[in-house]
């Protein structure tokens, strides 16, 4: 469960809410939210926000993190090849943890309002599934968006209303 922990435990820094106007998130009461950039820097190449719903031991229990990468002028992306390469990485990180990390094939889905493409993993440890996670994406004007979370397998179900309650807060353009 290392390697869980870990996962589950990647850190970030706070930034003020006029510097994420592109990319607004309302976060449920309760949640512990870390914002990066440091400061107000609205042109940032990579803003984020990530959120943790802590359980009532202490533990992580939901972690969801919004990103917002800027474009290079005149660069053309395609949010399929993003996704399939985000999984790839997914399922490489997890495979270096000793996990292994079944992802299913990139579907439809709206982030914030804009169309994009999501894929859900199982992640395993010695055969018992112990974590899912979703990875979804989607581009803007000049940028791209990433929305990834993931919550223990045994309280996934009962923490779907939580997950659709953020992605519902999420304003993207």
């Amino acid at each position: 469960m290392s390697g869980l922990r870990s996962w589950l435990l990647f850190g970030a820094l706070l930034v003020p809410l006029p510097a994420l106007a592109e990319m607004q998130v309302i976060w449920p009461q309760g949640w512990e939210v870390a914002r990066s950039p440091v400061g107000t820097v609205v042109d940032a190449p990579v803003v984020r926000q990530r959120g943790v719903r802590m359980a009532e031991d202490g533990s992580q229990e939901l972690v969801m993190e919004v990103t917002r990468s800027r474009l290079g002028s005149g660069v053309v992306i395609s949010v399929e090849n993003v996704i399939v390469e985000m999984r790839k990485a997914l399922q490489k990180d997890f495979m270096r943890q000793g996990l292994q990390a079944a992802c299913s094939k990139p579907l439809d889905a709206k982030l914030g309002g804009l169309a994009g493409l999501e894929v859900h993993c199982g992640i395993s440890q010695n055969g018992t599934e112990v974590l899912k996670q979703a990875v979804q994406v989607a581009l803007g004007d000049g940028v791209a968006y990433s929305l990834t979370y993931a919550a223990p397998s045994q309280r996934y179900a009962a923490l779907a209303g939580e997950i659709e309650s953020v992605k519902a807060g999420i304003s993207l353009r």
